[in-house]
């Protein structure tokens, strides 16, 4: 009998058929759109020269991808909570590869910044399914194990992005130099499009009408939040972009009287106020935002560090920072074992130390290394190390925060999620920007390896002061369950 139990328990924790093709699907549509966040780090240089664009410009490329992909995803989430993630999913899909294919036909700098925005809007309707669709379609017993390969494939999309987008510069196929980059997102997306109709389970949503007016404060709030911190240091801080940013607590507290309003009469609204009564929700929507003020800007950052300061190609650059995806993939995939070994409070904490020690070992080894000699190679023990850390808080943490949500509310809530990370990465950006640049106001060329070096070593002083309060915050809501175990019972 017990031989039987042990056969039955083993064969729960493994993926169904069904479960298993929506989760490729999904995962394989996770891959593209992560990848298309950081493809254009390693083409700026490609871009400057067959386009002729200025650093703005280019500058623009990056950021109205981010800038479009974030303000939607609250929105973009809640339409797959009314309409049906299938529905949504193929939109979604739809768009984006439309979208990369004007990317890659764009004759000039505006054309390309237009259809990068639409990218970005056509993902921030994609992102949200692919999240609530494992949320759904996985039981909770497998779900763990779901989210730890999708903590797997953000590792390395992340990184997967800079390499594909060097070996196409570097092949230059048929002479299209950087185009291949957006237009290989085209026969992705319709193998996307054709097998989701079978892949991605029905589900008819609530036939409810949208919230439109929180879903229209909402954005202008992420917009007056978003446009500054990612614009803002390029254009000198400009007086307009502070004004943005004092609209933002306006707009919150507008917003959030909205969706009280909106609940208070039985309606459906685009966040329910409720969420904000589970302090765990709350704790790790700001985790999301430190913790990923610390990961994006690093890959930033170091790219131009070893670009500009050091001469290295794109796919040089690239293969430097693999060993991070490396070590993120390792205990990303393991990270589900290990918080059922060790709850998933302490698996996080754990991440956020190992993530602290790396990131500080990085400053020490720029700082040994003067003349930047093998600079990729010296980094790679201290990338693996950190690049650990992040895998035991990718997958975790989305599980952990998703366990405690309803269906219902399932494509709000991951679109909160992915919002936090984009308003964290876009504010880790600005204020490591503050730090590795100082001052500085003249082209990327004409910056030297001496400067750059001290450069990053205060970029990566931000990164871990960042980590250290991404553990802090954990500490926090390990004790916030630690209470709720021990509450009482009766």
């Amino acid at each position: 009998m017990s031989g039987s139990a042990t056969s039955a328990a083993s064969v729960s924790h493994r993926f169904l058929p069904a479960e298993r093709r929506a989760a490729a699907l999904v995962l394989g549509a996770a891959f593209m759109l992560l990848a298309d966040t950081s493809i254009v780090n390693v083409a700026m240089p490609s871009l400057q020269r067959d386009l002729g664009a200025s650093v703005p410009e280019v500058q623009l490329v990056v950021a109205g991808y981010v800038v479009a992909y974030a303000v939607m995803l609250i929105t973009g989430g809640r339409l797959g909570d009314l309409y049906g993630r299938r529905r949504m999913f193929m939109i979604g899909a739809v768009s984006f590869t439309l979208a990369s294919l004007a990317c890659g036909l764009a004759q000039g700098p505006g054309q390309l910044i237009a259809a990068r925005v639409w990218q970005g809007l056509s993902a921030s309707v994609l992102y949200p399914q692919i999240i609530a669709t494992l949320h759904i379609t996985i039981p909770a017993v497998r779900r763990g194990r779901a989210f730890a390969l999708l903590g797997a494939v953000v590792s390395c999309a992340t990184i997967a992005g800079p390499i594909i987008a060097g070996l196409l510069i570097a092949a230059d196929v048929a002479g299209l130099q950087w185009r291949p980059i957006f237009l290989i997102n085209v026969p992705v997306g319709i193998v996307l499009i054709a097998l989701a109709p079978r892949m991605v389970p029905a589900h008819k949503g609530l036939r409810l009408r949208l919230d439109h007016a929180g879903s229209v404060t909402v954005v202008l709030l992420l917009i007056s939040l978003l446009v500054p911190l990612t614009i803002g240091r390029d254009q000198g801080w400009p007086l307009w972009g502070w004004l943005l940013l004092l609209c933002a607590p306006v707009l919150l507290v507008v917003f959030l009287r909205l969706e009280s309003a909106l609940e208070r009469r039985g309606r459906f609204p685009l966040l329910r106020p409720g969420l904000w009564s589970d302090p765990a929700f709350r704790l790790s929507l700001a985790l999301y935002l430190v913790y990923f003020s610390a990961v994006v800007p690093f890959f930033l950052y170091f790219s131009i560090t070893l670009q500009y300061g050091l001469g290295y190609g794109a796919l040089a650059t690239a293969a430097a920072m693999a060993p991070y995806a490396v070590g993120s993939t390792v205990t990303s995939l393991w990270s589900a074992r290990v918080v059922a070994r060790f709850t998933a409070p302490r698996t996080l904490l754990a991440g956020c130390a190992l993530c602290v020690v790396g990131s500080a070992l990085m400053i020490a080894t720029i700082g040994w290394n003067g003349s930047g000699r093998h600079l990729g190679w010296a980094m790679a023990p201290t990338m693996v190390l950190t690049g650990l850390g992040l895998g035991l808080v990718l997958g975790p943490l989305l599980n952990f925060v998703m366990a405690r949500v309803r269906h219902d509310d399932s494509g709000a809530v991951s679109g909160a999620l992915s919002t936090a990370q984009q308003l964290g990465s876009s504010l880790g950006v600005a204020v490591m920007g503050l730090a590795f640049f100082r001052g500085f106001h003249g082209e990327l060329t004409d910056l030297d390896y001496p400067r750059l070096r001290t450069d990053m070593m205060l970029g990566l002083v931000v990164v871990v002061t960042a980590f250290a309060l991404a553990s802090a915050l954990v500490w926090l809501i390990a004790r916030g369950s630690r209470a709720d175990r021990d509450g009482p019972t009766s």
